[in-house]
């Protein structure tokens, strides 16, 4: 039966009755997936079918109503028990242990930003207040919003560390902020704050714990809840990652060429540039997996067509690149319609274009009639039936809506920005990705921007426009692992940087041990994929040139771009990407079954270990492989920390093996990045770290 309640003094919302008209409102709590709830607070007046925001009903049974039995011993589902307390407030417990998870108060106003809206906060407080919090998704090492031009800020690069608490994160998507309101509790809960509106998250400093969220403007409020199965440990992280892929979505396979090396830069101009870069990579026979054609492909945005002048034959073009590389081709499409483009009157006239972005309209996604006329009036028969079957979303992150680059988002059919902002990029992701599904195709859509629930639609997500610095690079590391613990698990950064005017020319010392050492970290990320802006011009082309459309290419961002002694050693990581798709590909496959993050802290093997709880520039990439990339220019040694309870082979050279539970410096010559596994895995039974990845 559903909770229900018909006066809004009901103790569970603890409000300020001066400020709030009289209201009835429904508290609805629904079991939904394994040892989880849904809390649904709305206008007794609600009718219909609400939205399911971040969630997806397709992979659990349908959600059955729960009766909390105030005072009582509440609702069970599984391994999770909801009660509803004497003051008002919602307990969560696990059944087995009658351990408290935490406890959720709710308040609402009068929402001081949407006229006829409510804003809540949600206060939980923590049962263990020695939790830590983890997730709740990539950003915060610069400034949201790429207020400096665009760009990362190049003064400001910094380490987010992964532990979340004392840390407060707006909930609107902007440049270099993609916030997923996803958060894992080492006490053994994770919870979903289903609002893709304003708003907050404020995390309880280490000791204290908690959370406070906050929303600014809706008409309910909605949050979802999970702990383990019976007899599970606490420290646990696996099946509560399993519950949330359940809720919101599994992430499908990816593409068996999206494991090999990406190759891509700022730009290729033309098809016949593209299939050159095609048959310098078939000379040197390098598995090249994708090749990435970059923004400015069209005349204008909105003309949903390749320049034919510069881009005669798509078909042509994919043909010709696989027959030489065997690659996947990508074509960037970007999500505005300015208003001289050839498809902008038709968008316009369909209800399809929302509030200004990036000097023109924001495509509006967010009705099933729009995503149709989009895929099958012009994607469809302009690129997937020419063989593209691949795309690069780029602009996907709100920049260009409002000031400060983007502090605007999107309106949508749902309602307005303040509200639903941040359902619109995965309705823009759904708009390429359900349709190639249906024609038999595994998605692929690489994107700058993605909100809960998006891994579902088969995306990999990259890290925006960093500057070309050791700087940036290490802050880069926790970003690839605050994405995987969001719930999203294929992430890439622009390997060698993008750019931003902070980059040196290809042949200077830093440029080449920059490269060296990032395309090391690429190597061991989930994705590995160089794209960049690099000084200088590579390509010099008639002026004026037809194919500029106001970008042109900057020098050569592909391996034999920077000597040949760097090339030497760039395409050594190249071929070794090959040698580890058995292992990313069996990786891919407990991602798409088991919601398994693919970058993981080091406690997430070794829960156990205190000292791994604090550590942000080591990770494992996958089960076994820890990664411990180097990221201080002329750096040639680390610190190490091997996790107690193993001993650890060195990847590249078997005879090295360290007793964990130790703090080590190890050696890292240019042409080496330190990476272990532990002695558990065959292969360092056999003597033979090369039998790892073969």
């Amino acid at each position: 039966m559903v909770v229900k309640r018909t006066s809004i003094a009901w103790s569970l919302l603890s409000c300020l009755a001066s400020q709030v008209a009289a209201v009835s409102y429904d508290v609805r709590v629904s079991a939904w997936c394994r040892d989880s709830f849904r809390v649904q607070i709305l206008p007794e007046a609600s009718k219909g079918t609400q939205l399911l925001g971040a969630l997806s009903d397709k992979h659990c049974q349908p959600a059955v109503p729960a009766d909390l039995n105030e005072g009582g011993s509440g609702a069970i589902n599984g391994n999770l028990r909801a009660v509803q307390e004497k003051d008002g407030r919602i307990s969560f417990h696990r059944v087995d242990t009658g351990t408290v998870l935490f406890a959720a108060r709710v308040s609402l106003a009068i929402s001081p930003i949407e006229p006829g809206y409510r804003s809540f906060n949600v206060t939980l407080k923590p049962g263990d207040n020695t939790e830590r919090i983890y997730g709740l998704g990539q950003g915060g090492w610069t400034p949201a919003g790429g207020e400096s031009g665009g760009c990362a800020s190049g003064t400001s690069e910094h380490v987010v560390p992964l532990v979340r608490n004392g840390q407060t994160i707006q909930l609107l998507q902007r440049k270099f902020h993609v916030s997923i309101p996803f958060a894992y509790s080492t006490a053994g809960y994770g919870f979903l704050f289903n609002m893709p509106g304003y708003g907050s998250v404020s995390v309880g400093a280490q000791g204290s714990g908690g959370m406070l969220w906050q929303v600014e403007a809706a008409e309910t409020l909605d949050f979802w809840v999970t702990t383990a199965p019976a007899s599970s440990p606490k420290a646990t992280a696996e099946p509560i990652y399993e519950r949330y892929a359940d809720a919101t979505g599994h992430a499908p396979l990816l593409r068996d060429d999206a494991l090999l090396f990406w190759q891509s830069r700022l730009r290729y101009m033309t098809s016949s540039v593209a299939l050159d870069v095609a048959s310098k990579y078939q000379a040197l026979d390098l598995p090249v997996g994708v090749l990435v054609v970059d923004y400015f492909n069209q005349v204008n945005d909105g003309d949903f067509k390749p320049d034919p002048r510069c881009y005669p034959s798509l078909k042509d073009l994919s043909e010709g690149v696989r027959a030489k590389i065997n690659a996947s081709v990508v074509f960037s499409i970007w999500p505005e319609a300015k208003s001289n483009s050839e498809e902008f009157s038709t968008l316009k006239a369909n209800g399809c274009l929302l509030n200004a972005d990036l000097g023109g309209q924001a495509m509006n996604p967010t009705t099933a009639s729009c995503r149709q006329l989009i895929w099958n009036k012009f994607v469809k028969p302009r690129y997937f039936d020419q063989g593209v079957t691949a795309f690069w979303l780029d602009e996907t992150d709100g920049e260009g809506t409002g000031g400060g680059d983007g502090n605007f988002g999107y309106n949508t059919s749902y309602g307005p920005a303040s509200v639903a902002s941040n359902l619109w990029v995965n309705d823009w992701l759904r708009t390429f990705t359900e349709p190639v599904a249906t024609e038999g195709e595994t998605p692929l859509v690489l994107t700058r921007g993605v909100w809960a629930g998006g891994q579902r639609h088969g995306i990999v997500l990259w890290s925006s426009d960093i500057e070309s610095s050791f700087e940036e690079l290490n802050a880069q590391v926790p970003q690839g692992i605050h994405a995987s613990l969001s719930g999203i698990p294929w992430w890439t950064s622009d390997v060698g940087g993008f750019g931003c005017g902070r980059e040196q020319s290809n042949d200077s010392p830093y440029m080449r041990e920059l490269i060296v050492r990032w395309y090391q970290f690429g190597l061991f990320c989930p994705v590995f994929r160089t794209h960049g802006k690099r000084e200088g011009n590579i390509n010099p082309r008639p002026q004026p040139d037809p194919c500029n459309h106001g970008q042109g290419s900057g020098a050569g961002n592909e391996v034999w771009s920077y000597g040949p002694e760097t090339q030497a050693l760039l395409e050594k990581y190249v071929r070794l990407r090959k040698t580890l798709r058995p292992y990313m590909s069996a990786l891919a496959k407990n991602v798409s079954s088991f919601g398994v993050p693919t970058m993981r802290p080091l406690w997430w093997h070794f829960p156990h270990d205190e000292k791994t709880y604090d550590i942000n520039d080591q990770y494992f990439l996958g089960p076994d492989l820890m990664v411990a990339p180097i990221t201080v220019q002329g750096a040639r040694s680390r610190q190490v920390y091997f996790p107690a309870g193993a001993s650890w082979t060195n990847f590249f050279n078997s005879s090295d093996v360290i007793k964990g539970g130790s703090l080590r410096s190890v050696q890292a010559p240019l042409d080496v990045i330190p990476v272990y596994f532990h002695a558990s895995h065959p292969a360092s039974q056999r003597g033979n770290s090369q039998e790892f990845i073969v």
